[in-house]
């Protein structure tokens, strides 16, 4: 088996150029189906981590009657749920600095971040003596810190929210990303959110019902079940299911995946098409070669050269042809996808599974359009190869 590879090698160095150009073709083909795949799965892992700290892994529960502490922590209890946090959203006025700004005044609980994904930049979030203790502090979001102080640290510095029904004087003790919420996204028209201990908010306005609860699934939970569990929860606690609201925010990720991989495959099936036309080139040079080796094959026939020996060398030829071209392109296309990734900050994701899929069909891309040229020299006749003059 060796002797029908080195032969195989032998022939392919006869034409250098020839063989490198078909090799490069290979190559870019192949480059080209890899470069699509890692972008696409770099892409759709960069926006799931976008909507992940935007908070969309889960679902928002809200009910026109508001909802009470114990339906909280019926929710808390089930099993499906990894977290759920309380929100009081009330519209505000801040004044800060002689100034007066339109907030989102937004009363949640400890451990905020682990539900709504907010990214802390300066002070602390939160605690839980603040929540019990209904502490006269806040967190604010970077855009407001710009504005009003024209910086982004303001830990320290006083606030006071005029809600309709209420006032309260606050203390920064932190600063979050401007837009790191989904909450800040869904209030795009009111710029700016200061978060508050929902406790002291609700003794501020009057207000002792919450707006939502936002709801984490626990890991590989199935949202649909996760939102029947809910539904019975608070049916049982006393909730009335008409005034019951779920908005399934993990369904609506689930579906922009699917998007994002709808958009992948195609992209893929593009670019399979270069790898497509590089057979076309493999196809070529075997005919060609074939053509030019027509008096070698009729000498090694001669001398007792089976059909399957002369059958098996060409498609050794096919096979080394798209091995150096896949194992190219390959290369390639990872190495542009890594230099890529290190220019634009990116972390480089290399599906494995698809890369060795492509992998093996640009060698099976190669037997089959090998095949032809392989059987018409194993199919030739020793007399009419040996008087070919060509």
């Amino acid at each position: 088996m060796s002797g029908v590879w080195r032969s195989a090698w032998i022939a392919l160095g006869r034409k250098r150029l020839r063989t490198v150009l078909t090799v490069s073709s290979i190559a870019i083909g192949t480059a080209l189906v890899v470069l699509i795949l890692c972008i696409g799965r770099i892409g759709t892992d960069a926006v799931g981590r976008e909507l992940e700290s935007m908070g969309i892994n889960g679902l928002s529960v809200s009910s026109s009657e508001g909802l009470t502490a114990a339906s909280l922590s019926s929710v808390r209890s089930l099993p499906q749920v990894s977290n759920a946090m309380p929100l009081c959203l009330q519209f505000a006025t801040a004044l800060a600095d002689g100034g007066a700004y339109s907030v989102v005044g937004c009363g949640i609980d400890s451990g905020a971040d682990q539900v709504i994904s907010l990214e802390l930049l300066h002070g602390r979030m939160l605690s839980r003596q603040d929540v019990a203790g209904e502490a006269a502090v806040c967190v604010v979001d970077e855009a407001l810190a710009w504005d009003v102080y024209g910086r982004s640290n303001i830990v320290g510095q006083p606030i006071t929210m005029l809600y309709e029904n209420g006032t309260l004087e606050l203390t920064v003790v932190g600063v979050s990303a401007t837009g790191s919420s989904l909450l800040q996204n869904v209030t795009a028209l009111i710029p700016y959110m200061v978060y508050v201990p929902y406790t002291s908010q609700q003794t501020a306005t009057g207000l002792f019902v919450f707006d939502q609860i936002a709801v984490r699934l626990a890991e590989d939970t199935p949202s649909e079940e996760a939102e029947k569990a809910i539904r019975r929860e608070l049916a049982r606690n006393g909730e009335s299911l008409n005034a019951l609201t779920l908005e399934n925010l993990a369904s609506q990720r689930q579906r922009l995946d699917a998007m994002m991989d709808i958009v992948s495959l195609a992209l893929t099936a593009i670019g399979g098409v270069s790898l497509l036309v590089s057979g076309f080139g493999i196809l070529t040079v075997m005919l060609s070669s074939v053509n030019e080796r027509t008096r070698e094959i009729g000498i090694k026939k001669a001398i007792g050269a089976t059909r399957g020996r002369i059958l098996t060398e060409f498609l050794a030829g096919a096979l080394l042809l798209s091995l150096l071209g896949a194992v190219a392109g390959i290369l390639l296309g990872c190495g542009a996808v890594l230099a890529g990734c290190l220019l634009l900050g990116y972390p480089p994701v290399f599906p494995v599974v698809e890369l060795a899929v492509v992998f093996a069909l640009t060698l099976l891309l190669g037997v089959l359009f090998g095949a032809y040229p392989a059987y018409q020299a194993a199919g030739m006749r020793p007399v009419d190869a040996l008087r070919y003059e060509g």
